[in-house]
């Protein structure tokens, strides 16, 4: 059941009043949250709704135990709780490929082994709702957030179906008070959240999803087939592709679950606004960002043991970020990501110490010209990155890099829809959240039966400008 779908709309219309109807009795009402995100999550396979619940039961007692034994045993409770997690992680998302690789391993050394082929399917949102596993018994371990008794709230917690499948990545001690006593009594920016559902299905069905069937699908699979501009367009048109199919199922995530009475953090701040690497990690996917923050970077030793150990902590922080949406290519994409975090850090240590400009007129000056040229070097350097993110594997990026610099090719004609929804998607993440801030406008201007028909016809319309095939959700996919 996807989001875009008007199968998913009346299943959220009879959810939203239900909602708001079951307030009045508590436990009832939380019921009903449990039962309805077990139900959308079960739609896709009862198997996935199966592995949820063990996790999710396993995590409760865990971080239970956790929360009431004595200090020493306490932190042999946490490596057990996060080490079942990433083992549930591992066997799901990675198995395929330790069996191959062990198997090639083996044969070198004159073993001939066959391991047993499983064909294992990864459940949707499981390594989401793992981070939200993990991060909970951290913050229980590290008394931050007192264990939960209510097996009830914690089962809410692990599968609340606006954000199971591509998060935002909760926290539980930010979520679990939003249940106590009915939750919110009222919806708070109400015209705000509509306003975040309507722009997150224009940037997945009208912009990202044609641009997916029109362009990156195609140069992407047989990039030996188009010439330079063609590739570099593809190069761009995908930097648009996943801002605004990841970002447009994390506004619409927000959307649905503040009409339901629960406020979710951003997960997006104009990241292709950023003028340098380090701004965009802080801008892009905050959610996973903070998560590696708070999880892996800071108790790494963060940049309190130096410089080395920092850029070593960065490092380490990426090639994480890249193994989390995978092997092979992904990894790859985390150690680009890293070194120019690196070097970045280099540069900005190295400005720190030496010679600054006080002169007030000259030093902003040079804060703008450097800001305006780090965001276009920035942007073209993100962009380039992709390549190695949306390639099936290495071979398949290091063969669009070559073909991408290929001056032998022929000029092959550009399309012209192409070209238009790149300008309007340029547009839209340049000017989104003055975008946000009109239509929001529009909206409490207008009275409750107008209010009514203008989302009404919003919606159609976005849906019927959208394409008859949906691509997936790419986040779906980790």
């Amino acid at each position: 059941m996807l989001f875009p779908t008007f199968e998913f709309f009346y299943f959220f219309t009879l959810v939203l009043i239900l909602n708001w109807f079951l307030k009045r009795w508590p436990t009832a009402w939380r019921l009903f949250l449990l039962f309805s995100s077990y139900y959308f999550y079960s739609v896709w396979d009862n198997n996935f709704l199966l592995i949820l619940v063990v996790i999710s039961i396993f995590n409760f007692f865990s971080a239970l135990l956790i929360d009431k034994s004595i200090l020493g045993f306490r932190k042999f409770l946490l490596f057990i709780a996060v080490f079942v997690n990433l083992l549930a992680l591992g066997f799901f998302k990675y198995y395929d490929f330790f069996r191959v690789s062990t198997e090639l391993l083996l044969r070198k050394f004159g073993f001939l082994v066959t391991l047993p082929l499983l064909e294992i399917i990864l459940p949707l949102g499981l390594s989401f709702y793992i981070l939200r596993a993990i991060s909970y018994n951290i913050d229980v371990y590290r008394r931050k957030i007192a264990a939960t008794f209510s097996l009830l709230d914690f089962l809410i917690y692990t599968s609340f179906f606006p954000q199971i499948l591509s998060g935002p990545v909760m926290r539980a001690g930010d979520f679990l008070i939003q249940l106590k006593d009915g939750g919110a009594k009222k919806i708070e920016n109400f015209y705000h959240y509509l306003t975040l559902i309507f722009l997150g299905l224009f940037k997945k069905l009208v912009i990202s999803s044609y641009l997916v069937l029109s362009i990156t699908d195609d140069v992407f699979a047989v990039p030996e087939n188009h010439s330079q501009l063609v590739l570099l367009l593809a190069v761009f048109a995908y930097s648009i592709v996943i801002y605004f199919d990841f970002s447009g199922y994390s506004d619409m995530a927000i959307g649905f679950a503040g009409l339901l009475g629960f406020k979710t953090p951003i997960n997006f701040d104009t990241p292709y606004l950023s003028s340098n690497i380090k701004d965009f990690w802080r801008r892009w996917h905050i959610s996973i960002s903070d998560w590696m923050r708070d999880y892996v970077y800071i108790p790494l030793g963060g940049n309190r043991k130096g410089l080395i150990r920092k850029y070593f902590n960065l490092m380490i922080v990426m090639i994480l970020v890249g193994l989390w949406h995978g092997m092979n290519h992904y990894i790859i994409w985390g150690v680009i990501s890293g070194l120019a975090l690196i070097i970045f850090n280099i540069y900005q240590d190295i400005k720190e110490r030496s010679f600054k400009i006080n002169i007030e007129p000259v030093k902003k000056w040079r804060e703008d010209i450097s800001k305006f040229f780090g965001g276009i070097f920035t942007f073209i350097f993100i962009s380039f990155s992709w390549i190695f993110f949306r390639s099936e594997n290495t071979a398949n990026a290091i063969k669009f890099l070559k073909s991408l610099f290929n001056f032998s090719k022929n000029i092959e004609p550009l399309k012209t829809h192409v070209l238009i929804l790149l300008f309007v998607g340029f547009l839209v993440f340049l000017f989104e959240k003055q975008i946000i801030k009109k239509l929001t406008g529009i909206q409490q201007r207008l009275s409750a039966p107008l209010l009514i028909l203008f989302s009404v016809l919003v919606t159609i319309l976005i849906l019927k400008l959208g394409p008859d095939i949906i691509p997936p959700f790419i986040y779906f996919n980790f």
